[in-house]
């Protein structure tokens, strides 16, 4: 084998073996290589050390083969290049210099092993300290050796690059980290299928995430929508017919909004008219012996059809009999802010018809006629900062409405419920009124009944009196009070409070039973005397004229207009019919009245010219209504 060339091109081998022996004292003549097939088993020169330096299998391989064949393979027409240089200057092998580079790779392997197991000897027969040490070293060059060897061999058959197993002994020599050395295998801008496939179950997941987001705003909004109602431009009332017209002219309400409707909140909904149609019963729940709650819900499904205020009634009709149809108020016990049902909480009368026909016929599944919402005790917490709720019997259903409403709204006001029944068994609500009591520190609860044989009860006995209401309710006198109950009750809690200092003003009430209490006549404003004021004069008659029916019938003057319209066959919505709940609210279009009761009247309502029609009765002259 010839001396290594100094030509251009011979890269780092270009230095002659006597300059690079002289950096190498020891190393012997580095300007002779090997031949592949020679004898000695130590690869002489550059190429020779730089295979002996390389740590582990798979990082690089530097040495270039003695044989004429390798020397073929990787020298040009200028001189020789070393192995390492070539492999890195060539990533891409042909099939001939795939063959070179096993041959070399199998004579390292071999030279390797031979040298390994050479020194191996010498070690086990030599006994002086440096013997040892040189037989050592002998041996880490024979595992260098067949490291190279191996690194050869899988870059020649393809298993690593070959420009990554010269680029590792270079960084390995410089001291640098050795570079990728498993297969690269890109198949999309430098990716691998694993990256790919991680990378697209990372889109599909953030997809997925997105439309969920999308879907659920959606929802948001349908409910939003759900939760609101839009009031529509109220009608103008229909001018008075004649220019005879002596009574309040009615003005055109007030537009609430544009054309299109205002949006209004549904907790606390505005007054509207009356909604009519048919709710299916879901549930019914047996609170005590003689009372019932009736879950009702639209038969669609959906949210409740109309907005109410917590105490407002509904009017429910049924038709126990064919052709017979009689129709009953009741309170709505539940809060307006859960809009996806309806609460009636009913009493059985025995003398009642449509109370038993409800607790004793209807089921589950069953529709009800119903008609609302109308009222005027109502109690939404703008009207006051605090609220003394009295109630007796199932005259609680409208104070259940209010508390439950109360609490939903987290109102910062004192409230304070007072309650009478005549038993511990009748207490209706009992476990729900203590458990809100429990976690509403604004509520107050005080009542008082007798004890049922089988419960328990530690409270106060008897009737609500008035140093139970003095005990319990700091500063009743200007707090604002809502009383329901029996017509008795009603009465006597009236009295009371009026004896105890507490305005009439501060009093609201709503009468529940059979029949509602008759109020005391009031005064009669503007009436003209007519005749004789003897007992014995029978008043004279005048006429009362529907518009909107176009009926007309005689009307005495103690004679109300609901009295005349009934017999008429003129239908006006009534419940209490003692001027309380305002379901019998008509506009007067021509002629004068009193009305001897009008908590059921709104007064912005009776400056437009609106009655209640149970208390409306003539000054004696003709009298022309909507209805």
């Amino acid at each position: 084998m010839e001396p290594m060339s100094s030509q251009p091109g011979s890269g780092m081998m270009s230095m002659d073996g006597d300059e690079h022996a002289s950096h190498h004292p020891g190393m012997g003549d580095m300007s002779s290589m090997g031949n592949a097939g020679g004898s000695s088993s130590k690869p002489a020169g550059m190429e020779g050390m730089m295979g002996r330096m390389l740590p582990e299998a798979g990082q690089a391989l530097s040495a270039t083969p003695g044989s004429d064949k390798a020397d073929a393979g990787c020298c040009g027409a200028r001189g020789r290049t070393p192995l390492y240089t070539f492999m890195m200057t060539h990533p891409n092998l042909t099939s001939e210099e795939r063959q070179m580079l096993a041959d070399i790779a199998a004579q390292r392997m071999q030279d390797g092993l031979r040298e390994i197991g050479a020194a191996s000897v010498d070690a086990g027969q030599s006994m002086s300290l440096e013997a040892m040490r040189r037989s050592s070293q002998d041996i880490h060059e024979g595992v260098s050796l067949l490291d190279s060897g191996m690194a050869a061999r899988a870059a020649a058959t393809g298993l690593v690059n070959p420009q990554i197993v010269a680029f590792n002994w270079f960084n390995t020599q410089m001291g640098l980290p050795a570079a990728e050395t498993r297969q690269q295998n890109s198949i999309f801008f430098g990716l691998t299928p694993a990256h790919l496939v991680f990378m697209t179950i990372l889109i599909l997941v953030s997809i997925a995430l997105l439309i969920l987001q999308i879907l659920r705003l959606h929802r948001v909004q349908e409910i939003l929508n759900a939760t609101r109602v839009s009031v529509p431009q109220p009608p103008s009332p229909p001018a008075p017919p004649s220019p005879m017209n002596n009574g309040p002219k009615p003005p055109v309400p007030p537009t609430p909004g544009s054309g299109d409707g205002t949006v209004v909140s549904t907790v606390i909904p505005p007054r509207q008219g009356l909604w009519r149609g048919s709710l299916k019963v879901a549930r019914v729940i047996r609170e005590t012996p003689a009372i019932a709650t009736f879950y009702l819900v639209p038969a669609d499904g959906g949210r409740i059809p109309f907005d109410f205020k917590p105490g407002q009634f509904v009017q429910l009709t049924i038709e126990p009999t064919s052709g017979k149809p009689a129709t009953r108020s009741y309170t709505i016990a539940s809060s307006p802010g859960r809009i996806e049902h309806l609460e009636l909480t009913i009493k059985r009368e025995e003398q009642g018809l449509v109370s038993r026909y409800l607790h004793d016929t209807v089921k589950e599944g069953d529709l009800l006629k119903i008609a609302g919402p109308s009222g005027m005790f109502t109690f939404t917490g703008e009207e006051a900062d605090s609220i003394v709720l009295l109630s007796g019997g199932v005259g609680i259903t409208p104070m259940m409405a209010v508390l439950r409403y109360l609490t939903d709204i987290v109102w910062p006001g004192d409230i304070y419920f007072v309650y009478s029944a005549h038993e511990s068994a009748d207490y209706v609500f009992r476990q729900e009124i203590e458990w809100l009591e429990r976690r509403n520190d604004k509520l107050r609860v005080i009542a008082t009944m007798r004890r049922s044989p089988g419960t328990e009860w530690s409270g106060p006995e008897g009737r609500i009196t008035k140093e139970l209401l003095q005990q319990s309710v700091p500063d009743l006198v200007n707090r604002r009070i809502h009383v329901c109950g029996p017509p008795g009750m009603m009465a006597s809690m009236k009295t009371m409070l009026a004896d105890l200092g507490v305005p009439a003003a501060n009093v609201h009430s709503e009468a529940f039973g059979p029949a509602a209490m008759k109020p005391a006549p009031a005064a009669v404003a503007a009436t003209p005397t007519r005749g004789s004021s003897s007992p014995a004069t029978t008043p004279a008659a005048t006429t009362i004229t529907f518009s909107t029916s176009g009926k007309s019938a005689p009307l005495q003057l103690d004679e109300s207009v609901l009295d005349a319209a009934d017999a008429a066959g003129v239908t006006i919505p009534s419940s209490c019919r003692s001027g309380i709940c305002g379901m019998c609210i008509t506009h007067l279009l021509q002629g004068q009245v009193t009305m001897a009761v009008e908590d059921g009247l709104d007064p912005a309502d009776k400056a437009k010219g609106f009655i209640l029609a149970c208390q409306a009765k003539t000054t004696g002259g003709p009298l022309v209504v909507e209805a």
